[in-house]
């Protein structure tokens, strides 16, 4: 068995802190084709019966280092659905703002594409039919999430209790984690990959 404790976990008879992790997660990552990837996860996002009937969809602007989600973002709004997108506020805290159209977006924060001051946010947790799309660096088998470590989408996760999937390319999902006890969790059915749903 795999022995661990709240703050690294052993693998291979060395510890693998969280930093450990990301730094493997990012050198995995730099050999995979995310624009592939993320195609692969948006064609069988739009089978899902979340996508479905999901009038809002709080989405992200991909990093290149992320599966690609400019088609996911296109379709919401060529279907009409409501399109959130995280904009930075400050040292790991951010909201949410209604964009119309993908044009208006402008450089932010650490180089993302996110909305502009201009245009007011908006109440996440509370919007009828939402499905939230969650980035990571990482996940466990078991529906840990490694994030980057600023803790944006914690204090968010800590609030939104509606539907919800992880986006991880599948060579990024390992047998565990490093993890805190304040980790948010996702069920396997949670964690889409290129592959499909992980369950």
């Amino acid at each position: 068995s795999v022995w661990y404790d709240t703050r690294r976990r052993q693998k291979g008879g060395l510890f693998m802190t969280k930093r450990d992790a990301r730094n493997r997660a990012k050198t995995l990552r730099a050999g995979l084709n995310m624009k592939a990837i993320g195609s692969q996860m948006a064609q069988t996002l739009f089978a899902l019966p979340q996508w479905q009937k999901a009038e809002v969809l709080l989405g992200y602007v991909s990093l290149p280092d992320e599966p690609d989600t400019l088609p996911l973002l296109q379709r919401t709004l060529q279907e009409g659905k409501r399109l959130l997108l995280p904009r930075v506020t400050g040292p790991h805290t951010m909201d949410w703002v209604e964009i119309p159209h993908l044009d208006l977006l402008q450089r932010g924060a650490y180089g993302i594409w996110e909305p502009p001051a201009g245009l007011p946010s908006v109440q996440p947790y509370t919007a009828p039919n939402a499905l939230a799309l969650v980035p990571c660096l990482a996940a466990s088998c078991d529906g840990i999430r490694l994030g980057r470590g600023g803790g944006y989408y914690d204090r968010f996760l800590e609030q939104y209790k509606g539907e919800r999937l992880l986006l991880c390319p599948s060579a990024l999902v390992w047998l565990d984690v490093p993890n805190d006890d304040w980790d948010i969790r996702f069920a396997p059915e949670e964690i889409l990959t290129e592959k499909g749903i992980l369950i």
